[in-house]
This record gives C-alpha cells, structure tokens and sequence, in this order.
C-alpha cells in the first residue's frame, strides 16, 4: 500500500517484478538504473549467491516530480525467482502497489511462467491484495532466443485481464523503458482514484504525466536498442549457468550498485525445504528476508542522507567561489545566476529570481531563472508581505498563497501561477545585500525545514561578497569623482557626502574583521580590499579640499606622482631623487589626465608618449611629451596654454590638469622645438 509521510513530505510506492528463475528481473532494474539520471535514482542494492543468482531481491529507488507538495518516491524491486527462496517472494509482495510479470519466453521455460504466475495469484491473497485489480504488466522477455512461445499463446494463457503486454530483449534494452513506462501510468491511475493527494496536475492526463515523467527520470522517452548496452558478464549472468560453471571474475557494477554476495551451498538449501523442519525453516527465512528488506531500505535512506549533505557541501563551497568572482570583478549577474541555480536545485524549485535593492531602496531583478520577470514586483503589497519579515528576521521562510490576499493574487498571477515562495534574505550586518526568491507551482514539492536553512546558509555565504562588491562600486566611484567635480561643479557638501560613506564603509569592514566568526576568505579579501580603500579615501578627501580651493602641501617623492604612468607601459625619466610640494592623489590626477589628452585616440603617439621629471633652480619641472624632430605642432599641443591665454577647443581632461596645476602655483605650457620635440611642461614648486 502506497506511504504517505506527511513530516517528510514523501509518498512511496511500491512496484515488484515477479516472474520464473533467470527471467530477466533483475536485468530490468539492472538497465534501468543504467539509464536512470543520477539526481533521480538511488542506489541499485542486490543481494545474491555466490553464482551471480538473487536470493532475496534487487531494490532501485526512484524519485519523480511531486503531487500536492510531496515527493513522489518509487521503490522497484525483483524477487529471486528460485523455487527454494518462495518465502522471500511471499514477503516482498507484501504492500506491493502493482506488479510486473516478468515471463521468460523460452519455448522450454513455458511451464515455469505458468507455475510462477499461480504461484504469485496465491501470495497476493496471503496479503490480502486482490490480484485482479492490483494494476498488472507482463512483459515477455528473451525475445531473441531461436525458440520461443508464441506471444498469442503466452497472452491467452498469462493475460486474462488483458493488461498491457510487453515484448522484451532486456539484455539489449527492448522494452524495459515502455514495461517501466506502462506499469507507471497503470498505478497512478489506480492510486489516483484510491487517493486525493495522488493526483495529476490540472489539465494533464494520466498519460501525459507519464510520458513527462519517463522522460524527467531518463531523460528520453524510449531506450535506443544496441547490440549489447549491457556489458557481456551481464548478460551472461541473467542465462542459466550449469552446476559448477565458474563465477565471473568481474561481475558486472555500475557506479551506484552495491552487491551482497551470500555463499550458499544450493543442495543444503534445497534440503532445508523437505523434511519436517520446513516450515520452521521457512519462518526463519520469513523472518531474515523480512529483516534484509528493512536494513536495504535503511542503507539507501542513509546514502541518500549521505548525498544530499555531500550536495550541500558543494553549494556552500559553490557560493564562495561565486564570492571570490565577485571580487574579482565578474560580472554580479551571471555569477549571481549560478548561485541561484543551486539554491533553485537544493530547494526543489523549477522557478527562481535573485532581486536587490536600489538607491531609492526599491527591489531589482538582476538574475531570473525560468521565468520572464518576478511576479512580486508587479505587485506592490506582494512585495510589502515578503519584505516586512526581514525587518525582524534574518532567515529565510516558506510564503503560501493562502497567507494573504495581496501574496496570493501576486503568486496566482505568475507565469505560470504559483502556490507558494521562498524568500532568502542575503544581508549583513551593514543592511539587505539581496533577497533569493524561488517560486513552487501549485503540484510542486515544497521544500522541508531543513532544506530551507541550507539555503538560508547558502545565502549567507554570499552576503559578505555582495556588500564588498558595494564597497568597490564606492572606491571606483571615488576614483572618478575628481573629473566629474571639475566638469559638473559639485558642490562641496556632496563630496563630504562620499567621504563620510567611505569612513563608515571603513569602520564596518574593520568591525566585520573583528568578528572571531569571518571566513577566512573574508579576511583574504579584506586585506587586498584595504590599500584601494585607503586611496580611495584619501583621494575624496583631496577632491573635498580641491572643491575647497585648500590644497593641502605636502614633501611628496616624485616617484610616487609618476608610479602610475609607469606601471602603465610609459617611459618614465626621473633624474635623480626629486621632490615637489603638493598633494600626491590631485597630482596623479592631473598628470593622468595631461597624458589621456596627449594620447586623443592616437595609438601610435600614446606608445611614442615619454614622461621626463627634473630639479630645475628650486622648483620641478614635469615634461610629457614626444622626443625628437618633429614637425607641425599636434593639436593636442596646441590646446595647451599659457598665461594670458585661452583654450582654442574645450577639452575635460586638460582643464582639469591646468587647475590643479594652478592651485598647486604652477603652470602647465607648451615646449616645442623642432629638433628636441614636442612637449606639455608643468612646473611646480619643489618640496
């Protein structure tokens, strides 16, 4: 009977592969799980003799899409079908949901069908199961073999309730996916009438679902038939082997079989069910296969423990390396796409989008996942029920349509419509960095408590990234901010405005640092993160004097003014060690800006650009330029002016070079000469 398990949120059912010995059972399971996806199937667990012959049963869980809000789980099994292990068989029918009959069609094999298929009529009466109405697939298998029996004949004899019969060569993959795909759509029919909970998605057919299913768990709809799929020691190991025949020395796995193997003496066995001690035989058999169903089951419970705490392992470990690439400059919405594919993958959902807040503290999506646009965000009252939890909490939570009014038409109006939302906050201490909202129609599975925490982890080793990508944005803004006070006029209380934003940015990360709980990569990055920091915090504060006209003067090294064009592939001369008076971070500017002019586009004169640095009679003399004969001055050159002069074309980066230089008390003019070159001369007072 199918489990429903309301905590766990699972439904369970239980299909069994019944037939003759050496039928092909469990090469059924064996191909199926072959062709199974790896994220739908467990763990394939047999229990055989020492001859490569089930002594108990075979056992492949497989997972499919949910119904209502639970994950539809199925349970294959294939009973041994030696007669000596007709306990283990009568045990394994037990609470069976349907059946497949797995018929050998050798022609010599033929009665061994018909005592099997009694035989099976008997257990499921024993368990009180109706074997008339039990949903039933035969497949006939071994369909290669030069003898076979009629599949007429087999259906008048085997298929009195004319089931769906099955031709099968299941070595080679014939008809395994289409007996799977039957005996699938013949149970939820008949769990679906039995059962409220088990029912398909409105406006699908029990048909469609199927064909969807099938192909959700392998991926396509029907197996392409090759010569041999299946490795050779695999198909030898389903004929019947003679007395004494040796065991193969590779017996055939697939990385996710597990195989016990059982040295039974089969003469001892046979005795054991003759005599008067039979039925106490049979018992303790009863009794040992009742005893291995469970510890099976238990096994691929705790494998699938194993690997989903293995899964989330390597979400967390997916998000930091997403951390990293934010720092490292990648674009923040790809790489926030492949975070949320995880959080989506972890959580079950088909449905996501990663939104974050704007200046006007209004929410954005900057990555979506099978889904055209956030359907929150078209409405306003949606978005207030998500978002005022965060005001109070830190974790993420399950919203179901049914919460509110206002959530439920947001949810409803979806495409397609939704029954419910996980929000994931990703914040730190300095504020909201980004919510993660993954949606769940209304035949989705939701997600468990515990799943939802992950992801709530999984969020949280993002947050510090999102909020130093924040704190770059910042520094690069700084940087830029010098050129834009010069052409916009900024007023000086919009540049105090930065540098009290760059201090508190300061003051948190150093706290943040403190915290005996940052990640090591925090620390990491922090530490590179720093120096720019800094720069940027000293180059706003030269911005608010040079707002000011206060030009705060200094002993600074030459060196350190022209670093930056050096680093940058330029000729660089500098005679001997040189100081002047002045502020280093506006000097750099000005000197950056004198050499983005000079360049104007012009490839060949940026490589031909030399940079000459001199004492000249107690004051410093910066001369940027071309060396050599030349002859008409360039344009750029003739922009240069001197005192008393006016600019002949209106260019950004040379009038913020010439009022630099000009607070500094220095002036920036033209040095052409035929044979020494062409060249932009600033001269400043030394330190």
């Amino acid at each position: 009977m199918v489990e429903l398990n309301h905590r766990e949120r699972t439904i369970k059912v239980k299909i069994v592969y019944y037939g003759p010995p050496v039928g092909g059972k469990t090469t059924n399971l064996q191909v199926l799980h072959q062709h199974a996806q790896a994220t739908r199937r467990g763990e394939l667990i047999s229990v055989n003799s020492a001859q490569d012959r089930t002594i108990l049963f075979d056992l492949l869980p497989l997972k499919a899409a949910g119904f209502r809000g639970f994950d539809l789980r199925f349970q294959v099994l294939a009973v041994p079908g030696q007669a000596m292990y007709a306990a283990t068989r009568r045990l394994v029918l037990k609470g069976a949901d349907s059946l497949v009959f797995v018929a050998n069609s050798a022609a010599d094999r033929w009665e061994e069908n018909i005592q099997s298929f009694r035989e099976m009529t008997q257990n499921l009466l024993a368990h009180q199961l109706d074997p008339t109405s039990l949903p039933l697939v035969l497949q006939y298998n071994k369909r290669d073999l030069p003898e076979v029996t009629p599949v007429e004949f087999m259906d008048r004899t085997l298929n009195a309730r004319k089931s769906d019969s099955i031709p099968a060569v299941a070595v080679r993959g014939e008809g395994v996916l289409e007996t799977f795909g039957a005996i699938l759509m013949r149970t939820m029919k008949d769990l679906s009438s039995r059962y409220q909970i088990v029912e398909v998605p409105k406006g699908q057919t029990v048909q469609q679902w199927t064909q969807q299913t099938i192909q959700g768990l392998f991926g396509t709809a029907s197996l392409a038939v090759e010569p041999h799929p299946l490795p050779a020691d695999v198909i030898r190991s389903a004929m019947p082997r003679p007395a004494g025949a040796a065991t193969p020395s590779e017996p055939w796995r697939t990385p996710e079989r597990r195989t016990v193997r059982v040295t039974l003496p089969e003469e001892t066995v046979r005795m054991a069910w003759t005599g008067p001690d039979a039925r106490a035989n049979e018992t303790l058999v009863e009794s040992y296969a009742q005893a291995s169903t469970q510890l099976s089951s238990a096994l691929a419970e705790i494998r699938d423990e194993r690997d989903t705490a293995l899964r989330r392992l390597e979400d967390i470990q997916h998000a930091q390396n997403a951390a990293h690439d934010v720092m490292a400059g990648q674009p923040l919405e790809a790489t926030l796409r492949t975070v949320l594919g995880r959080m989506a993958d972890a959580a079950g959902a088909t449905h996501a989008t990663f939104l974050v807040p704007g200046e006007d503290r209004s929410l954005r999506a900057v990555a979506l996942r099978a889904i055209p646009e956030d359907p929150l965000l078209k409405v306003p009252a949606g978005v207030q029920h998500v978002t005022e939890r965060f005001l109070t909490e830190t974790e993420p939570h399950l919203h179901q349509s049914a919460d509110s009014l206002d959530l439920g038409d947001a949810l409803e109006s979806g495409t397609p419509p939704f029954a419910a939302v996980v929000s994931v906050p990703v914040r730190t201490p300095r504020g909201l960095q980004g919510i993660a909202m993954l949606y769940y129609t209304p035949d989705a599975a939701l997600p468990r408590p515990e799943v939802v925490g992950h992801i709530g982890a999984v969020g949280r080793a993002l947050a510090a990234a999102l909020e130093l990508a924040a704190v770059l944005a910042v520094v690069r803004s700084a940087e830029k901010a010098l050129p834009q006070a010069v052409a916009a006029s900024l007023a000086a209380r919009g540049i105090e405005d930065v540098v009290a934003s760059l201090v508190s940015l300061r003051d948190r990360l150093g706290a943040l640092r403190q915290n005996p709980k940052a990640p090591s990569w925090f620390l990491e990055e922090f530490s590179h993160l720093a120096p720019s920091l800094s720069e940027a915090l000293s180059i706003t504060r030269s911005l608010l004097a040079f707002g000011r006209g206060q030009i705060q003067k200094d002993s600074v090294d030459a060196e350190e003014v022209v670093a930056d064009l050096r680093s940058s592939g330029l000729t660089v001369q500098l005679s001997g060690e040189v100081r002047l008076a002045g502020d280093a971070a506006l000097l750099r500017q000005a000197l950056g800006a004198l050499v983005d002019h000079l360049r104007d586009g012009d490839p060949a004169r940026a490589r031909a650009l030399q940079v000459r640095v001199e004492a000249e009679g107690g004051r410093v003399k910066i001369r940027v330029g071309i060396a050599g004969p030349g002859g008409e001055l360039p344009e750029a050159y003739a922009d240069l002016r001197s005192p008393g002069t006016s600019l002949r074309r209106t260019d950004l980066r040379l009038a913020v070079a010439q009022k630099v230089v000009e607070l500094h008390g220095g002036t920036l003019s033209p040095e052409s000469d035929p044979a020494a070159g062409h060249w932009a001369a600033i001269t400043l007072p030394a330190g």
